[in-house]
């Protein structure tokens, strides 16, 4: 049982408050006054005021954040499961309880999910979805599964559902890395985005989308994704659609962050992309927040410069555009966990996983705080 200052429930702020922990879930958590006879011994971890495990929902695992992109996404498989392990325990470290992998060359962080799961080592609960999907010529064809038309796109998902993904995630327009389509340009037609819909969700599966133009954006509301990546050029059009359909974006505002701190060593060409894209994206999003979209945190880490273990940073650039520090730690937790499907993630209460971390000063005061967690718990136990 821990005795706390507080904690952010995932909603809101608890004070003077406990949290009960059976096992890998938590049992009871509230306000001291209330705190039930014979919870059990006290502990006192380092940090006094704890919030959910957080969860990154666009991550790349087997990316290093290395400055030649097109390099490593070619790198070998071995060496891709050797950064994954490493970049899952720098996520956890971090605070980061939950990972979403968008995307490897192959089935390795499904494979280090398994191993993870199965107690064989340390690591963050991943929600992997194997190779995306993206169109011949498409932007992500250097590590994606290349489909052209409803039939092959069916056949690609299903691919991925066999190799055991969690989520399936596709390409719907080009992008500012890698080779293929500029930004704005939209990739798989409306029947072929109807396709890799309608399999992922017979097979029980969440389904997202790369995509920066609006174009790109609406063809994948329209056919019923459940969540946009990254939602870099949007209008207000595409914001009331996303609006009714119920559609999550995921801004992924670290990425472009880290691109633009490091213009100097990048290549010419993706830097002006970036620059054209970096004012609209923010402008956008504040737009998305003010029509109510429901926003999800989570940095394509690994894109070069974007480290595993700067999770929060993303929090902080939330706040840039309009989010409440309060808003955007929900982002980060029970935000996140509709968007991924873990209903257990993201929030302190009764029956909820016991994914904790702890941090020394208020999050809602200083979202900052949240860069150097003292104690990180998974599953009920402490990070070693």
């Amino acid at each position: 049982m821990f005795e706390l200052d507080g904690f952010f429930d995932g909603e809101h702020v608890v004070e003077n408050a406990a949290i009960v922990v059976d096992g890998g879930e938590i049992a009871w958590a509230g306000e001291r006054k209330a705190l039930p006879k014979d919870s059990g011994e006290i502990a006192k971890p380092a940090g006094r005021f704890a919030v959910p495990g957080l969860i990154n929902c666009h991550a790349h695992l087997t990316l290093d954040g290395e400055a030649n992109f097109a390099a490593e996404v070619r790198q070998t498989d071995g060496l891709a499961m050797v950064k994954a392990f490493k970049n899952a325990r720098a996520s956890l470290y971090a605070g980061v309880t939950t990972v979403r992998d968008l995307g490897a060359n192959g089935t390795m962080v499904i494979e280090l999910g398994r191993a993870i799961e199965r107690g064989v080592v340390e690591g963050p609960r991943i929600v992997a979805a194997g190779r995306g999907v993206t169109t011949t010529g498409g932007h992500g064809a250097e590590v994606g599964r290349v489909a052209d038309g409803p039939d092959e796109v069916r056949k690609a998902v299903r691919e991925q559902v066999r190799s055991g993904a969690r989520v399936i995630k596709i390409f719907s327009t080009g992008g500012v890395l890698g080779e293929g389509a500029p930004p704005e340009v939209s990739q798989f037609t409306p029947e072929e985005t109807a396709a890799a819909v309608a399999e992922a969700h017979n097979a029980g599966l969440r389904i997202t989308t790369h995509a920066h133009g609006s174009g790109g954006m609406r063809v994948a509301a329209e056919a019923g994704i459940d969540s946009v990546e990254h939602a870099t050029l949007l209008d207000e059009r595409t914001v009331r659609l996303l609006k009714e359909r119920d559609v999550a974006i995921i801004p992924t505002f670290a990425a472009i962050h880290s691109l633009l701190e490091h213009a100097n060593v990048l290549d010419p060409v993706v830097i002006e992309r970036t620059r054209a894209v970096a004012d609209r994206h923010r402008e956008g999003v504040r737009m998305a927040h003010r029509a109510g979209v429901r926003i999800a945190a989570g940095t394509d880490s690994g894109t070069p410069f974007n480290l595993h273990e700067r999770f929060a940073v993303e929090l902080e650039l939330l706040t840039e555009c309009g989010l409440s520090a309060e808003q955007a730690l929900a982002a980060a937790t029970s935000g996140s966990a509709r968007v991924v499907g873990l209903e257990k993630a993201g929030h302190i209460g009764g029956g909820c996983w016991a994914d904790l971390v702890f941090v020394d000063g208020d999050p809602i005061a200083d979202v900052a705080v949240l860069l150097s967690p003292k104690t990180v718990y998974v599953r009920g136990a402490p990070v070693v």
